[in-house]
């Protein structure tokens, strides 16, 4: 029987989808991954529990890990709710193992920052995270002259593999997995994690 490999979901709809597919395809890390359960940045509290409800239903012993931003919570008392709401409906989930959230603090843009530099400024927005990633990463693509932002979010520029070969060369994505913990447990050990930037995206690599 084929190994049953873990499921990504995300409210991303193509950076995130086609990092994971493109992971899956060049590397021993492998994903289930979907188109449709990708999308929806701003509405992934209503949507990811179906997309659970639906992959469990098919294959009750897969394990399901949950990416998305943080920065569409950070400080937006309406979104935090219905995060507070959504953790509570999913807990038996998280409970029996089969699901992981891992949000990163801003965006996923900053996990891709911890393949170059390991730095936990505090940083609240995608736009911003993204300006500081564009000297490390803009040579990964043909055109120059377009926005990181609009490259990382734009399918036409995402379908070769070659910016995520590029991305884990040389030891970088081993580098980002060990970075990205450290982080995380140092930060809780000091209780300071809302103080800093932040990326749990490290466990789906922890499997």
């Amino acid at each position: 029987m084929r190994p049953l490999f873990p499921f990504v979901i995300s409210g991303g709809k193509n950076t995130e989808r086609y990092y994971f597919r493109h992971i899956s395809d060049t590397t021993s890390y492998k994903f289930n991954v979907f188109p449709e359960y990708f999308g929806m940045e701003s509405g992934y509290t209503e949507i990811f529990p179906d997309r659970i409800k639906k992959i469990l239903k098919d294959t009750p012993d897969a394990q399901i890990f949950c990416v998305f931003d943080w920065d569409t919570i950070y400080e937006n008392k309406t979104n935090k709710a219905k995060y507070v709401s959504f953790v509570k409906l999913i807990q038996p989930y998280v409970d029996a193992g089969n699901v992981v959230l891992c949000p990163s603090m801003p965006s996923f843009e900053y996990w891709f920052m911890l393949h170059f530099k390991n730095t936990t400024r505090l940083v609240k927005t995608c736009g911003e995270m993204t300006k500081m990633l564009k000297p490390y990463m803009m040579s990964y693509f043909s055109n120059r002259d377009v926005d990181l932002f609009k490259v990382l979010k734009s399918r036409q520029y995402l379908e070769n593999s070659s910016w995520v070969r590029d991305l884990c060369a040389n030891g970088k994505l081993y580098l980002a997995i060990k970075r990205a913990e450290k982080n995380i447990k140092t930060a809780d050990a000091n209780g300071v994690l809302k103080e800093q930037s932040y990326s749990y995206v490290y466990k789906v690599f922890k499997m």
